[in-house]
């Protein structure tokens, strides 16, 4: 049993096809039937049945997926054993709404602990960058999703995140205190993937709000600037406003959505170099939110 045959497994698991999943692996179609009958040979059992032209897994194929991916999972972790002997490299993962400011306290902290090559990474959401942190492929990341009951990852929470309203400094909601869902009428209201799971939470509560005009752009950073050259209301996590904007727009709540569930945890594999590395960060990231 070899890592090309387990891939070659969950790839026809994907596609329901041996032709889309050499295809898909850039082999040719008897590879991957070669590659599954010498899986079926070693667990002396069939992985797939035939019925009329559509293949599915057997019962003991179906068991093997589980298995398989933990397998895949367990070798690309072996294969980082030569990098871990040398200087210390990690990967750390944000999911959008963090200011570059935010993030750039954590590198300045890392700087501060010595020679640590890393790499900074942004998910498209927490969904996503747990999936990455289960794959191996990030050894830490600040999320909104708690990974748990897996054995593997610690996962700590930090803090809340609010979602708060940027505005430009002349609107004239900053003479509302405080301000409530139904002064969004008509308003012009900026979002950044507007299809992610937290976004989708916020739209529920301006489900009620009629005749706004919707802005979905880039990026927070794009967000903020965009705010505070009138072009509309922000609306994103406290910590996703860069310090050098703190003169130039109002940050303002609405009830409703600042009491959207938005909490911040640090996730990170269990390993004595990534541990160690993990509480300094998180100190870094604790001070910055309190200073």
């Amino acid at each position: 049993m070899n890592e090309s045959q387990l891939q070659t497994f969950l790839t026809v698991v994907k596609y329901k096809s041996y032709s889309k999943a050499a295809a898909a692996l850039h082999v040719t179609q008897p590879t991957v039937t070669s590659r599954i009958k010498a899986l079926e040979d070693i667990l002396q059992c069939e992985l797939f049945e035939r019925i009329g032209h559509e293949i599915f897994l057997t019962k003991e194929g179906n068991m093997l997926v589980e298995y398989a991916k933990n397998i895949l999972i367990y070798i690309k972790h072996s294969k980082e054993i030569p990098n871990l002997v040398k200087d210390p490299v990690i990967k750390v993962g944000f999911s959008p709404g963090y200011a570059y400011s935010f993030i750039v306290e954590v590198l300045k902290t890392i700087k501060e602990i010595g020679d640590i090559d890393i790499q900074i990474l942004e998910g498209y959401d927490s969904v996503d960058l747990n999936e990455r942190a289960l794959s191996g492929e990030v050894d830490l990341i600040f999320t909104r999703n708690v990974l748990s009951n897996n054995q593997d990852i610690v996962s700590e929470y930090l803090f809340d995140n609010h979602i708060v309203l940027v505005l430009p400094k002349n609107h004239h909601l900053n003479q509302k205190k405080p301000i409530h869902l139904e002064d969004l009428h008509g308003q012009t209201v900026i979002s950044y993937r507007r299809n992610s799971a937290l976004w989708r939470l916020i739209d529920q509560q301006l489900m009620g709000v009629q005749n706004i005009t919707r802005i979905d752009v880039e990026n927070n950073e794009m967000l903020v600037q965009a705010a505070q050259n009138d072009i509309g209301i922000g609306i994103t996590p406290e910590l996703g406003i860069d310090k050098r904007y703190n003169d130039e727009v109002e940050i303002r709540k609405i009830t409703e959505i600042y009491n959207i569930p938005n909490q911040v945890y640090v996730q990170y594999r269990k390993s004595s170099q990534i541990r160690d590395l993990a509480k300094k960060i998180t100190y870094s990231i604790i001070s910055h939110k309190y200073g």
